[in-house]
């Protein structure tokens, strides 16, 4: 088979399998889990990450055991665009950005409406004072004949 005919599943299957290496030995080395390397080489791209993860994979992968990484990342271009998994991934991570905003934008008119009920309260809580509470407080009204009552605080 040529390598353009073959899905990436195919590919990298081959190319561990010419260098003698074992699944278990590029989940030591690379720390990607067997299960993972499994699924790629089945190309069960709907239980495969999603493409940012897998380049990142492949990159490792053919740095660590010498492979081509432009070849591998050729493959899985062509094995995503057959299976649709592009449209897939760009149409979730859309979604997923409505939502978030959706969300972020639910917890700031949340945090605006309980700064407006403190101030609100604060206010309210200012302007009721009556004089008792004023006293309270440490504020007496002297009255002097002939004068305008002036305000002292207590204790001077």
């Amino acid at each position: 088979m040529s390598d353009e005919k073959l899905t990436l599943g195919q590919y990298f299957k081959r190319e561990r399998e010419e260098r003698g290496i074992s699944l278990k030995e590029i989940e030591q080395k690379t720390k990607i889990p067997a299960q993972t390397l499994k699924f790629l080489e089945e190309d069960q791209v709907d239980v495969l990450p999603p493409r940012a993860f897998l380049r990142g994979f492949l990159q490792v992968i053919s740095k660590e055991f010498d492979m081509n990484e432009e070849d591998l990342v050729s493959h899985l271009d062509e094995t995503l665009a057959a299976h649709g998994k592009k449209e897939e991934i760009r149409s979730r991570f859309i979604k997923n950005t409505h939502v978030e905003s959706f969300t972020l934008q639910r917890i700031v008119i949340a945090f605006v409406v309980i700064f407006l009920l403190i101030v609100i309260f604060g206010f309210s809580m200012k302007t009721c004072k009556g004089p008792e509470q004023q006293r309270a407080a440490g504020v007496y009204s002297l009255e002097v004949p002939g004068n305008a009552p002036d305000t002292v605080e207590a204790g001077s």
